[in-house]
């Protein structure tokens, strides 16, 4: 692998913590969804978390990889207090459209520093956020259009790969 330049290694270190900043994230609004009994809405939550730190955990190991070193930012403290669920949903979509500008931005730094190694991780990134804004996108909506949050909660359920939709 050819040397990372040290902006670069610097953008990835801070991409890995904007990946650990929205984990943490996740995790206030699955906390938030849990305590108030909304199981299938709190794992959806808790899921993307999990995502988010295996996020992190990539550009951690593309910078191991690159015989450099990682370098943990600091991790802002997480909204955790939120008015309606419409608010976590638009939270989530705003949150993963900065994500999304950070890998675009990171694409551009790659392309013009002519660094491909880095240019070919990223593009599993793009592709993810592509999934990560629709998958948000459709929950809003779904959101938007309930006027039961236990509603939600179904649709949420169906969304689960193996969800047993019943009548067979």
């Amino acid at each position: 692998m050819a040397k990372l330049s040290p902006k670069m290694v610097e953008e990835l270190n801070s991409q890995m913590g904007r990946e650990l900043s929205a984990a943490n994230q996740y995790l206030a609004m699955a906390i938030h969804l849990d305590e108030r009994s909304l199981k299938e809405l709190a794992n959806f939550f808790y899921t993307q978390a999990e995502e988010e730190r295996a996020h992190a955990m990539k550009f951690l190991h593309y910078v191991l990889q690159a015989n450099e070193k990682p370098v943990i930012p600091a991790i802002p403290e997480p909204v955790a207090n939120f008015e309606s669920l419409e608010q976590i949903a638009e939270m989530g979509l705003a949150q993963e459209q900065e994500v999304t500008q950070n890998i675009h931005e990171l694409v551009d730094l790659a392309l013009s520093e002519k660094d491909h190694t880095t240019n070919h991780f990223l593009q599993w990134f793009v592709e993810e956020q592509l999934e990560e804004e629709a998958t948000f996108t459709e929950l809003l909506d779904v959101v938007r259009q309930s006027e039961n949050l236990l509603l939600v909660e179904q649709y949420v359920f169906r969304q689960k790969p193996g969800a047993d939709l019943g009548g067979e």
